[in-house]
């Protein structure tokens, strides 16, 4: 079953590019190591996958999203939404989208550079964005930008508007009224005030704040658009500091309990080749190259291009890479030319 949020795959030889972050002449130099015209057309009938963050961060997010709106247009690609296009869907300034909103966010003092935006661009995009679904899937491989969750799937299949952000807005809505009626907002609201100063303090002390944490964990496990673009998320044993405030809950590994064979790839979880002592976070003990999950077939293709701001403010040589996934092959392609085989879990 499918509508506009879960679309058919296409039945090809498929290149699957990670997170793109406005990196313009990182997606030109892979399509062209991938064997790609400007229009996206293939000698071998191979087929374009975007796993979304086309934007943020990088130098020009309005080419990118113009190559990549042309590539489907002529139906050489297809392009899942990631949390970055979301943003700008629901009209939220984060971290990397003042390019699009005019100033950045307020807490965001990075220094992206990145182009700006006219109104007549900004009208295109959106409409543009409207159209892209959550996720493809096929008998044979899934695509997604953060989480393949099955309740998360066919809650949206049962929704018949076209519109992301006016089902979004609807299951924002269910989840507030759940929070309202069973007491947690009051709850919240009285932690916020309790911890107000210390919340945004990364030396403070701060323990976990229950009803805040549910509070956070209802307002996105709820929200499948939002399971789907930013991952699944659990409450957490200890309080840390991210993203300017102290967090009560953190991602989830969802593949750890993926069940299903048809494999998995996605974006959003910036790996690196760094070793493992250099590693944190979900991915400390899973190779760069490797599948990984319950049943070793769920892959990242996101290798953190959307860190290439930091080398252009630092004047050095850029540490990441812009890859793509060839599948059936399960070989990365890098944006230099070089190709690597993925390895089973």
């Amino acid at each position: 079953m499918s509508n506009h949020f879960v679309q058919p795959l296409y039945d090809a030889a498929l290149d699957i590019v990670g997170d793109i972050h406005g990196e313009i002449d990182a997606l030109k130099s892979l399509m062209k190591v991938l064997g790609y015209d400007e229009n996206g057309q293939h000698l071998a009938q191979r087929k374009l996958i975007f796993v979304g963050d086309l934007c943020d961060r990088g130098l020009d997010s309005v080419a990118v999203i113009q190559l990549v709106k042309r590539l489907i247009e002529n139906g050489n690609a297809q392009c899942v939404l990631g949390n970055h296009e979301l943003n700008l869907l629901i009209e939220s300034k984060r971290e990397g989208n003042g390019w699009f909103f005019g100033s950045p966010h307020e807490d965001d003092e990075k220094p992206f550079n990145s182009n700006a935006i006219s109104a007549a661009e900004k009208d295109w995009i959106i409409q543009f964005l409207n159209t892209l679904p959550l996720a493809l899937e096929s008998e044979k491989l899934r695509i997604v930008h953060a989480c393949w969750d099955q309740a998360s799937i066919d809650a949206l299949q049962q929704c018949h508007s076209s519109s992301i952000k006016a089902v979004y807005d609807q299951f924002v809505q269910r989840a507030e009224q759940q929070i309202q009626s069973s007491g947690i907002a009051h709850h919240a609201q009285q932690e916020e005030l309790c911890y107000q100063a210390e919340l945004k303090n990364p030396h403070a002390q701060v323990p976990l704040l229950e009803n805040l944490a549910q509070k956070d964990i209802l307002e996105q496990m709820h929200n499948p658009i939002k399971v789907l673009t930013s991952g699944a998320e659990e409450i957490v044993e200890h309080p840390f500091f991210a993203g300017g405030k102290w967090r009560m809950v953190g991602r989830l590994p969802w593949w750890q309990s993926y069940q299903a064979e048809i494999p998995v790839v996605m974006g959003h979880y910036w790996r690196n080749f760094n070793s493992t002592e250099q590693k944190s976070g979900l991915f400390k003990h899973i190779d760069a190259v490797q599948w990984f999950g319950l049943k070793g077939n769920v892959f990242c293709v996101d290798y953190s291009v959307g860190k290439r701001y930091l080398d252009r403010h630092h004047q050095r040589n850029f540490s990441h890479q812009l890859i793509a996934l060839r599948f059936p092959e399960r070989v990365l392609m890098l944006e230099d030319g070089r190709q690597l085989q993925t390895e089973p879990n």
